[in-house]
């Protein structure tokens, strides 16, 4: 069974489906079954390469009657998942997105080459295979001001299972600088992250100073990757510059070595330099926009 098919949701076998992408050369958690089941609210279809060798998701809505193909909110890449060495690339599957979904808007991850025709994004990723002396000696003068700040405070940083409240926080702080979010974006990422939860492959971490809750931070686990998806400091914890700490707890965490912390980038200046002062790499992703509205 050769060539790319266009699958619709109910069709999808699942557990083809997850096997492929644990297989794929970037096994990201956003393009599991389970964390698209719950963030796309099961409205998901799929380009699928003969049987289940590789597979391209299409998270897909209504809007105005029109089909549309989009980039779901806390879900930092998609595109292509497969093994390397697979023949096909990028230009295949985004050709084989069926006309009638009218506009089209995709993040792709960088595991395949990019096509000249997507716009590039950055993201930043933090090496933490290494041993934390070597992490930390990438920290420049102001992360380590604010760390020692941190300390000074008594802040300290635990796991905990608060995501409810988690999300909470972060729609708080920054609900209001992206109205687009609406309450059930915002319950279908909770849902996930209790999906994932069940599986040990979502973590919530808190700092607090005594039992004062100052900061939320929730990651997401990839094979190779833990993703910085959802955090937020109370006031309080912003004047203290809490979230350093909670980045150099997890670049402790015996149990994280081997990952690359993926900040999920930003085309944010002052948000990208926060990752930076950790020195975060950048890598590119692409951005494919289409549309053939009338």
């Amino acid at each position: 069974m050769a060539g790319i098919r266009y699958i619709r949701h109910n069709a999808i076998d699942m557990a083809a489906w997850d096997a492929c992408i644990l297989r794929s050369c970037r096994p990201l958690v956003y393009a599991g079954s389970t964390y698209l089941n719950a963030i796309c609210n099961q409205n998901w279809d799929a380009l699928v390469y003969g049987d289940y060798e590789a597979v391209f998701p299409l998270p897909v809505k209504r809007k105005w009657g029109i089909g549309i193909v989009y980039q779901p909110f806390f879900c930092q890449q998609l595109g292509l998942f497969a093994p390397k060495g697979f023949p096909l690339g990028y230009a295949d599957f985004l050709n084989a997105i069926p006309r009638r979904f009218l506009k089209v808007g995709l993040h792709l991850n960088p595991e395949f080459s990019l096509p000249d025709t997507v716009i590039q994004r950055c993201n930043l990723l933090l090496d933490l295979n290494r041993p934390y002396e070597n992490i930390n000696e990438g920290y420049n003068t102001d992360a380590r001001k604010n760390l020692r700040k941190c300390s000074d405070a008594g802040i300290s940083v635990e796991s905990c299972t608060d995501f409810g409240a988690a999300i909470a926080l972060y729609r708080e702080v920054w609900g209001p600088l992206n109205l687009v979010l609406k309450a059930f974006h915002y319950q279908s990422f909770e849902n996930a992250c209790k999906a994932l939860q069940l599986t040990d492959d979502a973590f919530c971490f808190r700092a607090v100073q005594g039992d004062k809750v100052l900061a939320y931070a929730i990651f997401l686990l990839s094979p190779k990757y833990l993703h910085y998806v959802c955090a937020a400091p109370t006031p309080e914890g912003r004047k203290l510059g809490v979230m350093h700490a909670v980045i150099d707890h997890i670049a402790k965490t015996k149990t994280l070595q081997g990952f690359s912390l993926d900040f999920e980038g930003s085309e944010i200046p002052e948000v990208a330099a926060f990752y930076k002062k950790f020195g975060a790499m950048e890598e590119r992703y692409g951005v494919f926009d289409r549309s053939i509205l009338p």
